[in-house]
């Protein structure tokens, strides 16, 4: 197959994040004299991260969106909220958002403090590219139903020309072929709720074509769904931790004595695990460095964690790996293939160290592999830390 290049907005490298992450839900935790501030993700939403510091774009050939079987293209300014880049498709292996549904949702989203108004069917982003068609396949009980019984399905066909009477949604379709294959946002969604769809509040997300596509917060109230509350929980243990030992800035250089094995930085592989990836050396590796409770003879005494903002390492598998260059800002799988934690910059002199989160864009086609970009949407500001604080460096996967 003969692939077009992908148009991405590259990120050449990466600014200290100035904003601030102070609203960021924490928990006090402690192992000996030595503590952090680690996130409380019963508490963290996709509504409650910190917004994107840096612009970007994708845009995918046309023939690769018939391979995929939807269009994940898109396009974000610096200070978009995460919720309204991150498409369901994206981190659905992380967090399996395909298996709620709006009424699962209910159940575990946290209460919103502005006013709420009850959704309409334009609310649900996914609706608008449904047909009839695609709509009885994912909820197969529609189709011995009257359309009178579902009124945006009855709307649909009267605007086009079927009058149709008592027929059920089964003969509207077989009777109606065109009609059948025309999308709901050839109607004004608006009006309806989202009830007026008999059982769209108990049917899985993932049923729906191109579900994929959906934006986070094209979803009524996933985007304040707690991370540890999703269909598959993002790993909330505070797991391995170092102590930070030192924080060393821009005036640090690679060295051919400090392999891989020096690093806990590095690449994402395919089966979503960090590849630790030394810095080049001679070239520019700003690093906090760690310790171990188990003094020398522990695991992470002596490992460096290296600034994204000095190395940049290959990222992503497949067809969608060689966008942004193939390259993202190293880093490591701290809390799960959601998102890559990446050091962002150092203060030397103050002896602390920032951090950001950074997402990617996947795609799963049809009989093939999962393909995914590198971790190169972002960074989100995250937790930072300070010399002689725990560092949570989790299992790298």
């Amino acid at each position: 197959m003969k692939l077009k290049p992908f148009l991405l907005a590259a990120i050449a490298s990466l600014v200290p994040l100035s904003a601030s992450v102070a609203q960021t839900p924490t928990i006090d935790y402690s192992q000996g004299l030595y503590k952090t501030a680690a996130p409380d993700w019963s508490k963290i939403t996709w509504d409650t991260l910190p917004p994107v510091q840096q612009p970007g774009f994708l845009k995918i050939p046309k023939n690769l969106i018939s391979v995929f079987g939807y269009d994940p293209s898109r396009s974000w300014i610096a200070g978009q909220k995460v919720d309204s880049v991150v498409m369901l498709g994206d981190a659905d292996d992380a967090f399996k958002m395909s298996a709620l549904s709006l009424k699962s949702i209910g159940t575990v989203a946290l209460p919103t403090t502005g006013t709420t108004t009850k959704p309409t069917l334009k609310d649900f982003g996914l609706i608008q590219w449904q047909t009839p068609k695609t709509l009885v396949k994912a909820m197969p009980e529609l189709s011995n139903l009257s359309l009178s019984e579902v009124p945006p399905l009855a709307d649909l066909f009267s605007k086009n020309g079927a009058g149709l009477g008592s027929s059920t949604i089964s003969q509207a379709i077989a009777s109606n072929p065109q009609v059948a294959n025309l999308t709901l946002d050839k109607i004004d969604l608006s009006k309806y709720s989202l009830d007026s769809i008999p059982g769209l509040d108990k049917t899985q997300l993932g049923k729906f074509k191109s579900w994929q596509q959906a934006l986070v917060n094209q979803i009524p109230k996933l985007s304040q769904v707690p991370f540890d509350k999703m269909p598959q929980p993002i790993s909330s243990d505070i797991g391995v931790v170092g102590i930070v030992s030192v924080v060393l800035g821009t005036a640090e250089k690679g060295d051919t004595r400090a392999g891989n094995d020096y690093f806990v930085s590095g690449s994402v592989v395919r089966g979503d695990r960090t590849l630790t990836v030394a810095c080049p050396p001679g070239i520019e590796c700003s690093y906090l460095e760690m310790g171990d409770f188990a003094g020398s003879q522990g695991s992470l005494y002596g490992k460096r964690w290296a600034s994204g903002s000095s190395q940049l390492v290959l990222g992503g598998y497949g067809i969608l790996a060689a966008v942004n260059g193939g390259k993202e800002p190293t880093g490591r799988l701290v809390y799960g293939s959601g998102f890559k934690v990446a050091l962002t910059g150092v203060n030397e002199s103050l002896g602390t160290a920032d951090f950001g989160l950074f997402f990617r864009i996947c795609a799963r086609p049809p009989f093939q592999q999962k393909t995914c970009t590198p971790y190169f949407i972002g960074p989100v500001p995250w937790l930072p830390v300070s010399e002689n604080d725990l560092v949570i460096v989790g299992t790298g996967r």
